[in-house]
């Protein structure tokens, strides 16, 4: 089946799927989503969403007290009791260094987060408000209600995640993908709450929350990181939407809701020009091992021996129906679900060009960035799903009426992770950059980060950068000069690279964390120590931001 059979193909649906899919389209719409090729897109998501994504100058340390924030009885006993001691710890402050308390906040709590706003103001301290929302360990969707939805894996026979493991990002992890049209409804109704309920306590207690950090640590499933066979994502809806992104069709056409977002040259090649529009040169191939305008095909360009675009298992537009039972084979050779010849994901890890356009992974690549890094890098679709995911939250939180300059990520800097067996491997599963961590619709990036950093990984991309769960050295006692002096050292380099906001993990109100040590030890007297010697005025950064 052609790209342009495939266009056509809802038309030969019966009246009531038509109905239930055109219904569907219309509340992404509506939602400003955009919509996959088989619902003919239009819109454009991400139009006006820009902001100057200047460094502010002032710089926010607000350490993590889940335990306090998010249980209402320890907040009213303790709230204005921990106040105090974070200002007897960590200093008063000024205009340009200021403290506060960072957590999860869960739609529904207004009272509680309205209630800790009023004590904040009164006390001179932030709120940070993280949404938790990822692709696993989340329930984003119906679990039986289409097994597509879930991350399938490379070995081509499991959608559920490794045997003999309920870990949270591995078991039943969700699809990423633009093409989920489920996942991306739950993910908007879920956003809307959220912001509706932040945006509502903001407008009550204006300038107390300094900052939105959302999507924590959005990464692919991490069974790969065990047994590379368990590589997610090849769902059907991602490798559909890896052959749009590839060819510029789809959600990433001319006029689609991502046009201009497909893959670049460096990985299809020079574009060329269709409708006074710059596409992909596969734009308007009939079929992967024809091209139609005398150059190379997709096959000869990629190695590869397709003979149609229509998927090779469980083609969304061939097989539109949900997937229910949960015995089903995710790669048939033959019958429901199978297309001879059909469209596939890479399978075989490897250096070929072909591999590149599914996966570039920073320590499999002798610690090198993709071509065009940084200002447009060539990831591979694996890297992609992974940053649009976050930045697609981020505007559906945008467009739900929250300030843009507040907005900061919350990734996995998996170059970080290491050239060891285990780094390498969590860093090819993960599929999480740093670059995934930046925000275009601000200039910010957020990320994670227990021990040092090399900050031009992040001033690559950004110069207005926060870092959401922080510790300079963990598992270091309490009390030891080495934890003072790692804090010191990372503190006056990170500030001055751009750093703005710091989240420290954690704080606890009747003990001192053994992990993670913070109040009551040498953490925090460094992080006093460093704030008393900050004039009030705004910090500068290297480089002139």
């Amino acid at each position: 089946m052609s790209a342009e059979e495939s266009d056509r193909a809802l038309e030969k649906e019966p009246l009531a799927r038509r109905r239930k899919v055109l219904k569907a389209a219309a509340a992404l719409a509506a939602l400003g989503m955009g919509r996959p090729r088989w619902m003919d897109c239009t819109a454009d998501a991400s139009a006006g969403l820009k902001s100057s994504g200047q460094a502010s100058g002032e710089l926010y340390i607000m350490p993590l007290w889940e335990e306090g924030l998010d249980v209402p009885a320890i907040w009213h006993a303790e709230g204005a009791k921990q106040i105090a001691k974070l200002k007897k710890q960590l200093g008063p402050g000024n205009r340009y260094n200021r403290l506060g308390f960072a957590s999860i906040y869960s739609a529904g709590n207004l009272e509680l987060l309205e209630n800790q706003l009023k004590v904040m103001q009164q006390h001179q301290v932030h709120r940070g408000v993280i949404f938790a929302m990822q692709t696993h360990n989340n329930g984003l969707v119906n679990p039986d209600a289409d097994l597509r939805n879930y991350q399938w894996r490379l070995d081509g026979k499991t959608w559920a995640g490794m045997p003999g493991t309920h870990r949270g990002r591995d078991a039943l992890v969700v699809t990423p993908s633009r093409y989920a049209t489920a996942v991306r409804l739950e993910m908007a109704r879920k956003a809307a709450a959220w912001a509706a309920d932040v945006k509502r306590a903001s407008s009550a207690y204006p300038g107390i929350i300094a900052a939105i950090n959302f999507a924590i640590e959005e990464e692919l499933a991490i069974g790969g990181s065990v047994n590379t066979k368990y590589l997610g994502d090849y769902s059907p809806f991602a490798i559909a939407e890896f052959r749009d992104w590839l060819r510029h069709r789809g959600m990433y056409a001319p006029g689609g809701a991502y046009s201009g977002q497909g893959a670049g040259e460096p990985i299809v090649g020079a574009l060329v020009r269709r409708h006074g529009r710059l596409v992909s040169r596969f734009y308007d191939h009939p079929s992967p091992d024809r091209a139609s305008d005398g150059g190379p095909s997709f096959n000869e360009t990629f190695g590869t021996r397709f003979k149609t675009w229509t998927l090779a298992y469980w083609d969304p537009v061939q097989f539109p129906k949900p997937i229910t039972d949960k015995a089903f084979n995710p790669s048939p050779r033959s019958g429901p679900g199978f297309t001879d010849g059909g469209f596939d994901a890479p399978r075989v890890i490897n250096h070929s060009r072909w591999w590149h356009a599914w996966d570039w992974t920073y320590q499999d690549n002798h610690n090198h960035f993709p071509p065009g890094n940084p200002r447009h890098p060539a990831y591979g679709f694996r890297q992609v799903l992974v940053a649009n995911f976050v930045r697609d939250l981020g505007n559906m939180l945008i467009n739900n009426g929250l300030d843009s300059k507040l907005l900061y990520s919350h990734q996995i800097p998996a170059e970080c992770l290491g050239d060891a067996p285990a780094g390498r491997m969590r860093a090819l599963s993960s599929a999480s950059t740093i670059w995934s961590g930046y925000l275009p619709q601000n200039g910010h990036l957020g990320i994670t980060r227990f021990g040092t950093l090399d900050t031009s990984l992040v001033t690559q991309y950004s110069r207005n950068w926060g870092i959401f769960e922080w510790h300079p050295a963990p598992n270091t006692p309490a009390h030891s000069p080495a934890l003072y002096n790692a804090t010191t050292r990372d503190l006056k380099k990170f500030v001055s690279h751009g750093c703005r906001l710091l989240f420290p993990g954690w704080w606890h109100v009747d003990r001192v964390g053994k992990t993670f040590p913070l109040n009551d030890s040498a953490f925090a007297k460094a992080i006093k120590d460093f704030l008393a010697k900050q004039p009030d005025h705004p910090h500068q950064s290297v480089g002139g931001l």
